[in-house]
């Protein structure tokens, strides 16, 4: 089984946010064509479907105003480039057998169409040649992995923190972690060193200068999300 520790991780951030339009399916054919090691998206629930959508409201990526919640059809939104905004089974069909797959869940009430859609996903044979998993399922809602957990849950799961976090514990006991990921603007390198003793590699959000990637991979971050990945993957192969 190949360690994730050996290999420092570059993932698409939402696709390639910097290189095409976020959460786009050109986005995440662009990351995957570039060689990333994995893509990150965000999931939104809405009339019983997975949507891959970032924002709380529509303003910032589309041609609509409000919330995404009270939209009637989000199929119907146009994003900035035209396109629509893609649901989650067709960003996992384009993905699947070629490149990892982390879902941050956003808003999802229902957990059991997650599963229900990623029980169509059979674990592949062959392990990914950078240790990551071919689905990692993350949030900044702590609830929610201990949920899946909860539901016997068969793929990773990873806890997602914008703030240093008093401890990791609790999460460890009740998540049982694949990975942990930390914003760039609050890391503690020594919970990092602890948190990588119990075979928990962290992942920092989002990095885009390559002279910080260099100090993070010094310091024992085992990968990094990135709106830049060619500038990423071109310094780190260079």
């Amino acid at each position: 089984m190949v360690d994730i520790s050996e290999h420092f991780c570059i993932i698409g951030h939402r696709g390639a946010a910097g290189e095409r339009l976020e959460n786009t399916i050109e986005g995440f054919e662009h990351a995957i064509a570039l060689g990333v090691d994995a893509i990150e998206l965000d999931i939104r629930e809405h009339s019983s479907e997975l949507w891959v959508f970032h924002d709380r409201n529509l303003e910032r990526l589309s041609d609509s105003t409000g919330s995404f919640e009270a939209h009637p059809d989000p199929g119907k939104i146009r994003l900035r480039d035209g396109a629509r905004i893609p649901i989650l089974k067709q960003v996992l069909d384009l993905a699947w057998g070629k490149v990892p797959v982390n879902i941050e869940i956003k808003a999802v009430k229902s957990l059991d169409r997650l599963l229900e859609l990623l029980s169509c996903y059979p674990h592949p044979p062959e392990e990914t040649p950078n240790g990551l998993p071919w689905i990692l399922i993350s949030s900044f809602d702590h609830r929610s992995l201990m949920q899946l957990r909860q539901r016997e849950c068969t793929w990773p799961l990873a806890v997602v923190d914008s703030r240093i976090p008093a401890s990791t514990e609790f999460e460890i006991g009740h998540i049982a972690p694949f990975s942990w990921h930390f914003d760039d603007e609050y890391l503690d390198f020594f919970q990092i060193a602890q948190l990588r003793e119990q075979g928990i590699p962290s992942l920092v959000y989002t990095v885009n200068d390559p002279l910080r990637m260099d100090e993070l991979r010094r310091r024992g971050v085992a990968g990094v999300f990135t709106d830049l990945p060619s500038t990423l993957l071109r310094h780190r192969d260079a």
